[in-house]
């Protein structure tokens, strides 16, 4: 497995969160997680994102141990989420908000190469299907374009483990065709996806496997 949680228990001020939850994810596979609102699907999204540190249990990367205290530490092992409240900056290029954070800098003092920026965004972008230009604000962007976005700065950063948190809930039937599209072919080039979802033709569409949290 790619990854694997063994044993996770998360214990909240008067709640049992996670108890004695076990998952796996193989390479290039979509693994839906289902159940209804307060199985705890949320709070184990945040164990793997290094939101929530675990009360109990493991987590192995390629077979190790690993300790993600924080969603900074997951990103560096390659783990990325993508929420169903998208945490976009409106005001920003498309392009700025694919590397916030993970500018890309030129010559001896270190400034951001907006013409590298640019072209490397839409190489991104091109490599997804989409058109959008990488100049153009967020803010106009609709909600689906967004999410294209979002999945472009999750692959910028070399994510081999991208997490999908109700990512129709607020797509029309056409923008899900578009979506399902999008999200095989990431799973053909060998990304691992977790689908969170609500809507059973999300999980028929795409899932490989599914666990359920009761």
């Amino acid at each position: 497995y790619l990854l694997e949680l063994n044993h996770i228990t998360k214990i909240f001020p008067g709640v049992k969160a996670l108890d004695d939850v076990r998952f796996n994810l193989r390479k290039g596979e979509i693994h839906a997680l289902v159940g209804e609102n307060g199985a705890g699907k949320s709070t184990f999204i945040k164990v793997i994102t290094g939101a929530h540190k675990p009360d109990g249990g493991e987590i192995l990367l390629d077979g190790k141990p690993i300790a993600i205290s924080n969603p900074t530490i997951a990103m560096e092992h390659g783990i990325a989420a993508i929420y169903q409240h998208l945490a976009a900056y409106p005001h920003l290029t498309v392009a700025e908000n694919i590397f916030i954070g993970n500018e890309r800098l030129t010559g001896p003092f270190r400034r951001i190469s907006w013409k590298k920026t640019n072209a490397t965004a839409k190489d991104l972008l091109a490599s997804l299907g989409s058109d959008i230009s990488p100049t153009e604000r967020m803010g106009v962007l609709s909600v689906a374009q967004q999410q294209l976005v979002e999945i472009a700065k999750a692959l910028s950063r070399n994510a081999r483990i991208l997490i999908m948190d109700e990512p129709t809930a607020a797509l029309s039937k056409r923008e899900s065709e578009e979506l399902y599209r999008i999200v095989a072919g990431l799973r053909s080039s060998g990304t691992s996806i977790i689908l969170i979802s609500h809507r059973f033709e999300d999980t028929f569409k795409l899932a490989d496997r599914v666990t359920v949290f009761r």
